[in-house]
């Protein structure tokens, strides 16, 4: 029933698509009305780092505030945590981390972390959850809607441009064509296929469908509208024979691609590229869904431009060959496939095999790397001219890092990878043989993660999520002595940020000049959940990081000097990352002297002569913007168990427990019950007695709690809960064995207690 529910919901979603084509300042559709940000100015500045969690422009960093599930209320307006906001720059250089605005009050929640938020001109492109419902009134929130907002918080889409029905879908808002065709774009992939959306003219476009790869995108360049794939080459795909060939061919879209089609001759034109004609008779008669006015029901969908071609002196040319290079000097007989392992740096990297091989040379291992912007480029010969970047992959592979510069009007490859536990440098001469420099050792379970400006950085698993740690990648072979690793400089060893424990399922962490941007793993209090909403941390020269780890460790290895004392850690771990003592304080009668006069030495420290004077954890890591009530309320109570749970101690060795109290009670309702000729009062103030005694006892020990940090002989855990449940169990037996004197004796009780002198004790009390 639910996927029939979600098929009649894409189906009216879909027709809403195609109902709604006209356009409100930008944004199509309706739009909320938002508070306008009276600071706003603007440009034509050209946003820094689309594509992620924060976005720079304008001396403002635009930024999704945390992590939030899909699943949370997505009403516009009401939407705290997981909404777009920002900082100013300026802000963020000098830590003034509170000093945020909301821009969007919508959730950025999409689960694609290779796409985030998009800026181009006055707006802001996103996707969104859904809030429709569909028949059986569920909303459908993994159903993404495609949406844009003004960037000054004014407005922001009702309505939607498009929809899909996976909250993990590919795809990226990128700007595309020339002059007035010049348009923001959604590249996207539904059902195999490599689509486009042009925001201005509210137009789907089927790019790509059947490719033979996976769709590379630009990784370096989120804003980039090329896409890469390769193709296999179907020889009378307009037959009821199609002949797949052994080759196979590169192949370069960009998303402002069209295509004409001439219906009656059932073939079509790639703008500005290759024509590709089919058998209208056979098409109309046998292959299944055609339609002669639709290319995407074609035999072959491509409205990319071929880059290499790797077919064969062997091979027959087809329409899908260039006709202009027909008599081009083939290689190899049969040909070549193409496996592409990525895009970056301005160009495609990818191994290539021979369909046959004609030798020993390990053809099909080198790594090749294209750039691409080609001149005077032949698809054939090119194959002839690729730059080899490494002679195999199994260290040059998916999880190394690339880089390419160019260097005396050449392009110099270096590439960086992890062997076991050992991080190297591989700078490869034109035949790709490199010999590896070591630069780092015993970085354990490290996963290379990007480069940034002379660092590479890279991560390890952390308490909750992970780690940060860099290096300075442009140092020589003398940098990285590891025969003497204590003479290398600071500069070119390895440094963990030690305080940063960032959110591995979501996006990686932003560097915004010397801060980085994260989403914050930490846990609070006595819980394990983690609110991962977004902090700042410094960063730096390495001398800072390295001088910030040993201010914050002092702080840590002073607390790990009390791992005999847990209940005084806990309360000291409260007061470094909350810099206050409120909770404390509140329950401060519950600590021993001991314990509270270590706590004040504590705190002492941080004053401002003291030796933690600005140690506080704020100092390190602190949350950007601010927390909904709720998440606070939560954290604040976590505190509250943490302190409470670990000091509150209610007996001890020679104090009463309260089922002994209790005992103590019952056993007056039964001497009442048995021995009636024992006069009640004289009972009921020997309960009384005993009760009033019992209670002083336990009252005593709620007020003073017994430091065992010294003697290690007091044992405060002497009751035994198994003892307790039995003996409780047996006294409720037996009183409701005897209802009738308990009533009397508690009748009886309160007359003789109105009646009974108070105590000097309690008096003076």
């Amino acid at each position: 029933m639910r996927n029939k529910a979600k098929r009649i919901f894409g189906l009216a979603m879909a027709t809403a698509v195609i109902g709604t084509a006209f356009s409100l300042t930008g944004c199509k559709g309706g739009s909320y009305t938002g508070t306008k940000l009276e600071d706003y100015v603007s440009t034509e500045t050209a946003a820094v780092s689309n594509g992620g969690f924060a976005v720079e422009k304008d001396n403002f960093v635009y930024f999704i505030n945390a992590s939030e599930s899909y699943t949370a209320s997505n009403k516009y307006g009401s939407v705290e945590k997981g909404a777009l906001m920002r900082i100013a720059r300026a802000d963020l250089d000098v830590g003034n981390y509170a000093n945020v605005q909301t821009v969007v009050p919508m959730l950025f929640v999409a689960q694609n972390y290779d796409a985030g938020i998009y800026i181009y001109g006055d707006y802001v492109y996103f996707a969104t959850p859904t809030r429709d419902k569909n028949l059986k009134g569920d909303v459908e929130n993994t159903w993404l809607d495609f949406k844009c907002a003004k960037l000054d918080g004014s407005e922001a889409m009702k309505d939607y441009y498009f929809r899909l029905e996976s909250n993990s879908s590919k795809y990226r808002f990128v700007e595309a064509g020339e002059g007035e065709n010049k348009a923001v774009y959604c590249l996207y992939e539904e059902d195999g296929a490599l689509k486009s959306y042009n925001t201005a003219t509210d137009t789907h476009t089927v790019l790509v469908s059947g490719a033979k790869s996976t769709f590379f995108y630009n990784e370096s360049d989120p804003t980039d509208a090329n896409v890469y794939y390769t193709m296999s080459v179907v020889e009378e795909a307009d037959s009821a024979n199609p002949q797949t060939l052994n080759y196979d061919q590169l192949y370069c879209v960009n998303a402002a691609a069209t295509a004409t089609v001439s219906a009656s001759e059932a073939k079509y034109t790639v703008t500005g590229g290759k024509t590709y004609d089919f058998d209208e008779t056979y098409l109309e008669k046998s292959y299944d869904g055609y339609s002669a006015s639709d290319y995407t029901t074609y035999p072959y969908v491509n409205l990319g431009t071929l880059v290499l071609d790797g077919v064969g002196s062997s091979s027959n040319l087809t329409q899908y060959n260039n006709e202009s290079e027909k008599d081009t000097l083939r290689v190899e007989p049969d040909g070549y496939t193409y496996s592409l392992q990525r895009f970056a740096n301005d160009g495609v990297y990818f191994t290539r095999t021979e369909v046959v091989k004609t030798s020993s040379e390990a053809e099909s291992s080198q790594l090749y790397y294209l750039p691409h912007v080609r001149t005077e480029w032949n698809t054939v010969s090119g194959n002839t001219v690729l730059d080899v970047v490494a002679q195999d992959t199994t260290k040059a592979s998916s999880s190394a890092i690339f880089t390419v510069a160019v260097k005396d009007n050449a392009r110099e490859h270096v590439y960086f990878y992890l062997d076991g536990e050992t991080l190297y440098k591989a700078v490869p001469n034109a035949n790709g043989v490199a010999t590896p420099i070591a630069m780092a050792h015993d970085l354990t379970d490290a996963t290379l993660f990007k480069i940034e400006g002379d660092y590479l950085y890279y991560y390890t698993a952390g308490t909750n999520g992970n780690g940060l740690s860099r290096i300075n990648y442009t140092g020589t072979k003398e940098h990285y002595n590891v025969l003497d690793p204590l003479r290398v400089k600071e500069e070119y060893q390895p440094v963990t940020v030690d305080f940063v424990d960032w959110n591995s399922a979501w996006y990686k962490p932003e560097m915004i000049g010397d801060t980085v941007l994260y989403s914050n793993a930490q846990s609070y209090g006595d819980g394990a959940t983690a609110y991962n909403y977004v902090y700042a941390a410094k960063l730096g020269t390495t001398q800072e990081i390295i001088a910030r780890n040993e201010a914050y460790q002092s702080v840590q290895d002073y607390i790990d000097e009390y791992d005999e004392n847990s209940a005084l850690q806990d309360a000291m771990e409260y007061y470094f990352r909350t810099g206050t003592r409120d909770k404390f304080d509140a329950v401060k009668s519950l600590y021993s002297e001991y314990q509270v006069e270590e706590f004040e030495a504590f705190v002492a420290k941080f004053a401002e002569n003291g030796e933690f004077a600005g140690k506080f954890e704020s100092n390190f890591l602190a949350l950007v913007g601010k927390m909904k009530a709720s998440d606070a309320e939560e954290i604040s109570s976590s505190w509250t168990t943490l302190l409470l749970e670990e000091e509150v101690v209610e007996t001890a060795d020679d104090g009463m427990p309260g089922w002994a109290i209790a005992l103590i009670v019952i056993g007056c309702v039964l001497v009442v019950g048995a021995a009636v000729a024992i006069p009640t009062i004289i009972v009921c103030k020997k309960k009384s007695a005993r009760k009033k005694e019992a209670e002083a006892t336990v009252n005593a020990y709620k007020r003073k709690k017994i430091d065992t940090t010294d003697d290690k002989s007091i044992d405060v855990y002497a009751t035994d809960e198994a003892e307790e449940k039995p003996a409780e169990a047996q006294a409720e037996a037996i009183v409701e064995e005897a209802p009738n004197a308990a009533e009397t004796v508690e009748e009886t009780t309160e007359e003789v207690v109105e009646e009974a002198p108070v105590a000097e004790e309690e008096k003076t009390e």
